[in-house]
């Protein structure tokens, strides 16, 4: 077979390679196309914001000049209110009443007479054990001597010193059960009831009146397991009280229960709450505010102003009349404002109001200007 010469072959492999090199310049010329295109959407993009910022008119704003301020993590939590002494008077001893001498409501001392009891079965009782006390002593005294002149026999002596003991015992059970006839008050507080009147018949451990000391008062509130750690040093709280026009007094922490009392985790924390006029009443409803942490120099917007974007939360500033968006680190909420931990300085005018449709770069006019999110409230 005869061989082809080099400038045949070389002839055919340029003609072999025509096709891809057209099929190359094709692509490339879409690239290039392609690029042009959207570098070209890209500047119309650009110019349309460009145009649409320009006719549309500055958003009228209201913004907050933020300063460093105190914000308290508190919770507040329903309560009850209790006598901070609570004494059920009962009967000792069964008999008539014969005699009250004082009235609900009064005040009473420590070992004041409350009512009386019929006592003459008891002073009878007594009588002749005293009788017999004194003849037995006589006795003892008379033996005594016969013994040591050696007449009577010591064993006798003994019987008689038995005898008077256990007198001298059924004297001194006599002399309390008629005392105790005498019903006395065993601390000095506010008769709040009385069980028995004249003429009831009461019997051992009936009730028979009931004392209250309120001139301090117990104000107990059930604290979440959650909020407990904070409140281990806390020394003092706010007691609001809501029948009395939303009293606030200072409670003293006295107990702080170291078991739930509940199913739903609750700990008992127990108050004492100073009641010198005594208008504060066991069973009425309160609030107590207990702080869980301070912080002093803290910078805070209202919840209102922050948006969710994603896994990100923005606020817009106003600078120079235009918004500009700011990536915020949030804290703790404390009722409807929220600490802001990075992002923010003192001196920023965070936009609070008109701020839910602004794009960055946007004209903004300010109308108002706060230093406390509580003025817009008050506009």
């Amino acid at each position: 077979m005869k061989r082809s010469s080099p400038k045949i072959r070389i002839l055919r492999f340029i003609w072999g390679t025509i096709p891809w090199l057209v099929v190359v310049l094709i692509v490339v010329f879409v690239v290039n196309m392609g690029g042009l295109i959207k570098e070209k959407k890209t500047r119309l993009e650009e110019a349309k914001k460009a145009a649409i910022k320009k006719e549309v008119p500055a958003v009228r704003v209201i913004t907050l000049t933020l300063e460093p301020r105190r914000l308290v993590d508190k919770i507040n939590l329903p309560a009850q209110v209790e006598p901070s002494k609570e004494v059920r008077i009962k009967a000792e001893v069964p008999g008539q009443v014969v005699e009250v001498f004082v009235e609900e409501g009064q005040t009473v001392k420590k070992g004041q007479v409350l009512m009386k009891l019929d006592d003459r079965d008891y002073q009878s009782r007594l009588a002749r054990i005293e009788a017999n006390y004194r003849l037995a002593k006589l006795n003892y005294e008379r033996t005594r001597a016969l013994v040591k002149k050696k007449i009577t026999a010591a064993t006798k002596l003994d019987e008689i010193e038995a005898q008077l003991k256990d007198l001298t015992a059924q004297r001194s059970e006599a002399k309390l059960a008629l005392g105790r006839t005498r019903i006395t008050s065993p601390i000095c507080c506010l008769l709040n009831e009385l069980s028995a009147e004249k003429g009831d018949f009461v019997t051992i451990g009936d009730p028979v009146a009931q004392i209250l000391e309120i001139d301090t008062v117990k104000v107990t509130v059930g604290v979440p397991e959650s909020d407990v750690a904070a409140i281990f040093d806390l020394e003092e709280a706010d007691v609001l009280i809501e029948a009395l026009g939303k009293l606030r007094v200072k409670g003293r922490k006295v107990f702080l229960s170291r078991q739930p009392r509940t199913i739903a985790r609750l700990y008992d924390l127990k108050l004492i709450v100073p009641n010198p006029r005594r208008r504060i009443l066991p069973g009425m409803f309160a609030r107590v505010e207990l702080v869980k942490r301070v912080f002093d120099q803290a910078l805070a917007v209202p919840l209102y102003a922050v948006i969710t974007q994603g896994n990100e939360n923005v606020v817009f500033v106003e600078r120079e009349g235009r918004a500009e968006k700011r990536n915020i680190d949030l804290g703790v909420l404390i009722g409807w404002q929220v600490q802001v931990t990075s992002g923010l300085k003192p001196g920023d005018r965070v936009i609070i109001v008109g701020h839910r449709f602004l794009d960055t770069g946007q004209q903004v006019e300010v109308i108002k200007n706060v230093t406390d999110p509580s003025e817009i409230l008050k506009s």
